[in-house]
């Protein structure tokens, strides 16, 4: 049984907000019997009453009454559940520990805890879930010989900086923050820990890699980009997205007087793709690599990892099973991936408004690949009606893109030029500020690196994240074409 809490602890569950092993409920219903089962098929959890959604307190008092219904309730389950509960300020904690007698059910059905999402359970699911469950996951289990000094603390600031939780991050603090996101367990660093703040990932895990690959021919004979991603899993995902969009195709579409730039396969699509296969892949198998290849007619995203029981080619997106829960919620906290486990739902739905084709999936020895076909003629695919935009081809593009150019390009200072030269591949705003001799502060990235994203000569890679410490910036189409002026000296 996990014992209490602290006020401190308390407070970092609450910024952190909900996930995996936490649930916010702003008063109590008998319904919590839900949760209570959730957490027990799961990895355990905290449901914290008298907090809001938002994270807000609200308050809640334990009375005597109150907290014999909740021990009512979880004794009624089936198994029956051993909580404790208890008050720290105005905050009702029932703590529910995990067990190895999954699994649980109330009189309501089966449930388990996927990311911040309590999710019912089919017989089927049931069955195949906790079918040979292991006792202790991988992402969960500790390194012996890991303490928390292995851990990286700017990957824990950049981290939650990505995620845009408001979290003071200091070496004090550490070790109950780390606590609080199952990256440690037992003042020891777990293998989800290792493998998103690890300082030296790679002496761990030598397979936990992303191999990147762009090729000439449909043979995979010619390759003509290639790179490898040898760092802890946020920076993986990054490259990887980054890679894509460096080779797809982009069309123009305007909407009202703006022109957008949209890629051939959307992006959402892949990189919700790309995540699961870091999620579900089996980082018990050696000698292998998640690998991400843009082909002239596909995009394969192949990870390595046999689908797990109950989960075949037929019904792979209907059926809520995953390897790794804990790397699952780490992702979900960054807002990449789709809740409760409907991530590939919503990469059909995605491709379908955008008018191609569903990705097909394989399997192949240890390996499950996701195909995703590439439009033979991106600019001819059908419209479904929903943005009201008018897609133009490639040339009306470049010509409005050289029109634009040719208005910015009379404008431009000395420092935007050789910003422009510089940005051959995406560069930080400290980057582009150093080159031009100038410090990192705010107001120099005020007067020389917005106005080029307010003109359009350049883009964030992560829009979504625009304060993220991961942010870079791209040249724009019109971007690239002023460059290529520059170098010609037109």
């Amino acid at each position: 049984m996990t014992t209490n809490l602290t006020q401190k602890f308390l407070n970092l569950l609450i910024a952190g907000g909900e996930g995996l092993s936490t649930e916010f409920k702003q008063k109590y219903t008998p319904k919590v019997v839900q949760d209570i089962v959730a957490f027990a098929n799961s990895r355990g959890g905290r449901v914290l009453l008298g907090v809001g959604d938002d994270g807000k307190v609200v308050g809640e008092r334990l009375t005597n009454l109150l907290k014999a219904e909740i021990f009512s309730l979880a004794r009624n389950c089936d198994p029956a559940i051993i909580v404790q509960s208890y008050q720290i300020g105005r905050v009702v904690v029932i703590d529910i520990p995990e067990s190895i007698e999954k699994p649980y059910s109330c009189s309501l059905g089966f449930y388990k805890r996927y990311d911040a999402v309590t999710q019912k359970l089919t017989q089927k699911e049931v069955r195949t879930i906790f079918r040979d469950h292991p006792v202790e996951p991988f992402d969960e289990r500790i390194r012996k010989n890991k303490k928390i000094s292995s851990l990286s603390l700017k990957k824990v600031k950049n981290y939650f900086e990505y995620a845009k939780i408001d979290l003071e991050v200091d070496r004090t603090r550490l070790p109950d923050i780390l606590k609080s996101i199952g990256s440690t367990k037992d003042s020891l660093a777990t293998n989800t820990g290792i493998l998103f703040f690890g300082r030296d990932i790679s002496s761990v895990f030598r397979h936990s890699q992303v191999m990147l690959l762009a090729f000439k021919d449909r043979d995979r004979v010619d390759i003509f980009d290639r790179k490898e991603v040898r760092d802890d899993l946020l920076t993986q995902f990054n490259e990887a997205v980054f890679f894509l969009e460096r080779h797809l195709s982009r069309q123009a579409i305007i909407r009202g007087v703006k022109r957008i730039n949209q890629y051939e396969i959307p992006i959402e699509a892949l990189r919700e793709a790309i995540a699961n296969a870091i999620i579900h892949r089996d980082y018990e198998i050696t000698g292998t690599s998640i690998q991400v290849e843009v082909h002239p007619d596909r995009v394969e995203i192949v990870s390595p990892g046999r689908l797990p029981d109950g989960v075949t080619i037929e019904n792979i997106g209907q059926v809520s099973i995953r390897r790794n829960d804990l790397i699952a919620d780490m992702f979900a906290r960054l807002d990449i991936i789709e809740k409760a486990g409907t991530g590939i739902l919503r990469v059909r739905k995605i491709l379908q408004n955008a008018g191609l084709q569903a990705p097909t999936f394989e399997v192949t020895g240890q390996f499950v690949k996701a195909i995703f076909l590439r439009p033979a003629n991106p600019d001819k695919r059908k419209s479904t009606g929903e943005e009201n935009a008018l897609r133009i081809d490639e040339q009306v593009s470049e010509q409005v893109s050289e029109q634009v150019s040719e208005q910015v390009s009379e404008q431009v200072s000395d420092e935007a030029i050789k910003i422009i030269k510089f940005c051959v591949v995406p560069r930080s705003s400290k980057e582009m500020l150093e080159h031009i001799g100038l410090s990192a502060v705010f107001m120099n990235h005020k007067r020389h690196v917005l106005p080029l994203v307010q003109t359009g000569l350049i883009e964030m890679t992560i829009p979504d994240k625009p304060n993220s410490s991961l942010q870079k910036y791209r040249l724009t189409n019109t971007g690239k074409l002023l460059q290529g002026k520059i170098k010609t000296g037109r």
